[in-house]
């Protein structure tokens, strides 16, 4: 197929030289032929016409109009311009396109700027090279036709402004036209104000009372001429344009049917893309070669399916292996996840039990400081029946003193998080020895048996509770334990040495 569409593209063309130059000279020639009207018309206006142009300009009293009239047709005549350009390029990139060789072809549509507007038609003839043509000949088809409609699609604006010059010099011609009335009407009036005068005086003022009808009427006609002939020259540019990009895609077509259809083909059977039966009787050969077309037409959608097939199944194998890993990865995450729910449980089921060890040293140190209070309450009574009452107070203010250490201890070692460690309190306050109410001569207390040397502490004892008890000095008893770390504080279980010669009662 390469080689039979060569051989066709080097039949009847020149050198690449001199094929570039001609090409080039004819580039030239579509530039005159689509602007040599836009040309005449301006070298006409600006020599044979120059004075009566800007006679009529001047004549009248709305150049604006002329003015307008004159961007707009220059402002479509740039856009016409710009649009042959892209044609007459994409035509001399084609021409040098067609006269190369299918490795060259390739390598020229891949160095192709991308901001060409053919550029992805020539990527797609290039990527569906090889393709059965079932498959080719639509593909290519439908990115021609959107590419033609695109580009197509921009003369769209110059076929407007051409429209609008016509409608520029109606608005000029109603102005005149209103412009005339209006004098007209002056002209009347003046008429019929000076009857019965001399005819001379009222000829002389009615030739100068028209010359603002006819002022008006100049503009009319001038705006009229002006939008008509704006209007004509850029249609007839519109369409020269429009050849251009006809011829260019008319090109195209003709170059990718002689790559889909070669000479050894189906075009030499009298067959046109589409037909259904041959226009004429077939010989032998004939039919042995179009058979060999249809032969290898199938061969290429055998190879394109099984191509198909195997890409297919890799890709499947492919989302397989994905499918597998994310399988793999949330089976991991589930059990993560599930590993994680049981340390959280440990540690609820730990932060319950440290709550309710915290529930009952709260409990427990509550009782105990409500027996201090009653205690420090008795101490109060008997100290208010004492003789000396003022020393009873002082018991008081030192027992409040000293409940008020024992909260604060409490609640520094329920703010550590731990109720069996004892934390450090303020000094222990020394209770004074409670003041006997007993009458001075009454008899002197019998000896008591010997204390045992150390007793165990049980709930709700204290020193100030065992020194009362065992009638020792409170500050012998202390001194006596030096292993207590905190004296304001006993716990249960905790062994108290008393002093070698306390009494017992």
């Amino acid at each position: 197929m390469a080689n039979t569409l060569t051989s066709k593209l080097s039949i009847g063309q020149p050198s690449e030289g001199g094929g570039l130059t001609g090409m080039r000279g004819k580039m030239a020639l579509r530039w005159v032929q689509a602007f040599w009207i836009l040309f005449a018309v301006i070298i006409a206006g600006a020599t044979s016409f120059q004075e009566a142009v800007i006679a009529s300009i001047a004549s009248t009293p709305h150049p604006e109009l002329v003015y307008a009239i004159f961007a707009v047709a220059i402002v479509a005549a740039v856009l016409l311009a710009i649009l042959l350009h892209d044609f007459l390029k994409e035509q001399f990139w084609f021409y040098e396109l067609r006269a190369s060789s299918p490795q060259d072809q390739d390598r020229m549509i891949a160095e192709r700027v991308r901001s060409g507007s053919m550029t992805y038609f020539y990527r797609v003839y290039m990527q569906t090279r090889g393709l059965p043509l079932a498959i080719r000949q639509p593909a290519l088809e439908d990115e021609m036709n959107g590419v033609e409609s695109q580009m197509f699609g921009h003369l769209a604006l110059p076929n407007l402004l051409s429209g609008s010059l016509v409608g520029l010099g109606l608005v000029g011609t109603f102005i005149g036209l209103l412009q005339t009335l209006s004098e007209l009407s002056g002209v009347f009036a003046a008429l019929g104000n000076s009857s019965g005068g001399d005819s001379g005086a009222m000829f002389s003022t009615m030739i100068v009372k028209l010359q603002g009808p006819m002022q008006g009427m100049g503009t009319a006609f001038v705006a009229s001429l002006y939008g008509l002939l704006g209007s004509l020259v850029i249609g007839l540019t519109v369409s020269s344009v429009k050849s251009a990009g006809e011829r260019l895609f008319r090109d195209v077509r003709e170059f990718i049917n002689e790559d889909l259809y070669p000479s050894a083909g189906v075009s030499v059977l009298g067959l046109q893309p589409g037909d259904t039966e041959p226009s004429r009787s077939l010989s032998i050969d004939q039919w042995a070669q179009l058979f060999a077309v249809i032969r290898e037409e199938h061969r290429s959608m055998r190879d394109l399916f099984i191509q198909w097939e195997q890409s297919f199944s890799k890709r499947f194998d492919q989302l397989a292996n994905v499918a597998t890993n994310l399988n793999h990865q949330l089976v991991e995450t589930v059990d993560l996840v599930g590993e994680q729910a049981e340390r959280n449980a440990d540690r609820l089921k730990e932060v319950s039990d440290v709550e309710g060890r915290l529930a009952a040293a709260i409990d427990e140190k509550g009782s105990r400081v409500v027996e201090q209070i009653d205690s420090f309450r008795k101490d109060l009574t008997i100290a208010q029946k004492s003789v000396l009452p003022v020393f009873g107070r002082v018991a008081l203010v030192l027992a409040v003193i000293g409940a008020l250490a024992g909260l604060a201890a409490a609640a520094l070692s329920l703010r550590s998080g731990s109720s069996d460690a004892p934390t450090a309190a303020p000094a222990p306050v020394a209770a004074p020895a409670p003041v006997s109410t007993a009458p001075s001569d009454a008899g002197a207390v019998p000896d008591a048996p010997a204390a045992p040397d150390q007793i165990t502490v049980v709930a709700g004892d204290s020193l100030d509770k065992i020194a009362r008890a065992r009638g020792v000095p409170l500050d012998a008893l202390i001194q006596a334990n030096p292993q207590l770390a905190n004296p304001q504080r006993l716990f249960p279980g905790d062994k108290v040495n008393l002093p070698a010669a306390a009494p017992v009662e």
